[in-house]
């Protein structure tokens, strides 16, 4: 993966479309009969089931159907997200619950990150590499191989540091 400088995260970020992904569980009559439309899907028998999607999309069912829905239970965990967390199932390291991963990161072969890390966009955790508890790796962070960056510790690129301080000596100018 070709990791991406401070200006085309900030491009993705921006461009980016925002997400506030959802899933509802839903009790009801004849809800086998809903018919899903864009990107909602459905598992759906006669009385109850689970539908995922869009919250605006999902709402306007919920609206179109609610004579036939008795109950639901919305879940959802972000809101206009503009980076997604990171698809895991095929990192060949130890993730444990709770650790906040977003998308455009890299994790080398038996790195173990802990429950409470939050690493951001870009960064890059070395093979057998350990990221404790509560540490927060912020954008395009990079950790070699075979280190332990302790509880609780936080560690970011020089390069966006720069820049923010140059930002801030332009805005006080």
């Amino acid at each position: 993966m070709k990791q991406m400088d401070a200006h085309e995260i900030i491009s993705y970020i921006s461009n980016s479309k925002k997400s506030t992904p959802v899933k509802v569980y839903v009790k009801g009559t004849d809800l086998d009969k809903i018919e899903a439309t864009g990107s909602i899907q459905t598992f759906l028998n006669h009385s109850n089931g689970v539908i995922f999607g869009e919250w605006k999309e999902v709402k306007d069912l919920l609206d179109t159907y609610s004579n036939q829905i008795t109950d639901h239970v919305v879940e959802n965990d972000r809101r206009n997200s503009a980076i997604p967390l990171l698809d895991t199932k095929n990192i060949n390291a130890r993730i444990e619950p709770g650790a906040i991963i977003r998308e455009q990161v890299e994790i080398g072969d038996g790195a173990v990150i802990m429950f409470g890390a939050l690493i951001n966009i870009g960064s890059v955790i070395g093979e057998g590499t350990m990221i404790d508890m509560n540490v927060c790796l912020g954008g395009r962070a990079t950790v070699g191989k075979n280190c332990h960056i302790g509880a609780g510790a936080v560690l970011v690129e020089l390069l966006n540091h720069l820049l923010h301080n140059l930002l801030l000596l332009k805005m006080v100018w």
